[in-house]
């Protein structure tokens, strides 16, 4: 199931912005309707202190003409990184060939996040016991759902006691986030379960890498790895963005 932000604010004003200048298209539905008609937004304004979003749709404003009830209007796209937003639109006027919209209070964010990874801050651990034998994985990547890393500090004897884990659950696992301020001890994330989906060598580095699924989490650790998750995405794109430009 995907999981579901609200956009408002000035982040929902820059946002219709990049539609606008990026010319993505959007998906427009009569919420009695099924058929979808594309269209743009060609302009933003604001009027008696309220700001309006312009879109330009021939065949969507004749529809909308001849509705009687005045249905509200559903929109829906997809960014560049394939995130998908849903708005509905409960105050709009036809233009002429045109459908002027007031502004939504908030639009919705859908995104699988358990399936999507990003790579994880430099120095990212994931500390766990085997045995009372202490672990340390050096990770690359993690999402809402699990982690990929190195292992550090594997002997030939930990490697082989690691092996029947695969099919085992461990438990009180410690996922731990780097500070950039020297004076703050970084963000400890605790797992009540994780279980090693994947073991193997790196042909090119002969490094032992696992990927680890969380099985359990309590609600507050969960609630604390989703903001943390927010903020990493947030910094992703505005560096995708820097380099595009």
């Amino acid at each position: 199931m995907a999981d579901q932000e609200k956009i408002k604010g000035s982040a929902l004003l820059k946002l219709f912005a990049e539609l606008q200048t990026n010319a993505i298209p959007l998906k427009m539905r009569l919420s009695n309707d099924n058929d979808a008609q594309l269209t743009y937004i060609t302009d933003i304004s604001k009027r008696n202190n309220a700001l309006f979003l312009k879109v330009n749709s021939p065949e969507g404003s004749r529809k909308l003409s001849e509705n009687s009830d005045r249905s509200r209007l559903r929109f829906q796209f997809t960014d560049q990184e394939n995130i998908r937003y849903v708005f509905k639109a409960g105050n709009w006027k036809i233009c002429r060939e045109m459908i002027r919209i007031e502004m939504p209070e908030f639009i919705h964010r859908f995104q699988r996040r358990k399936l999507f990874r990003l790579e994880a801050p430099h120095g990212t651990r994931l500390l766990f016991n085997v045995n009372d034998i202490g672990y340390k994985l050096l990770v690359i990547n993690v999402s809402l759902g699990g982690s990929l890393g190195v292992m550090a500090s594997l002997t030939e004897q930990m490697e082989q006691e690691l092996k029947p884990y695969t099919s085992n659950l461990l438990k009180n696992v410690a996922l731990m986030f780097p500070s950039r301020d020297y004076k703050n001890p970084g963000s400890i994330v605790n797992i009540k379960y994780c279980q090693i989906k994947r073991q193997a060598r790196n042909p090119a580095t002969n490094n032992l890498e696992c990927a680890f699924e969380f099985k359990e989490i309590s609600e507050a650790e969960h609630k604390k790895l989703t903001g943390l998750f927010y903020k990493w995405q947030r910094e992703y794109l505005r560096k995708r963005k820097t380099l595009r430009a």
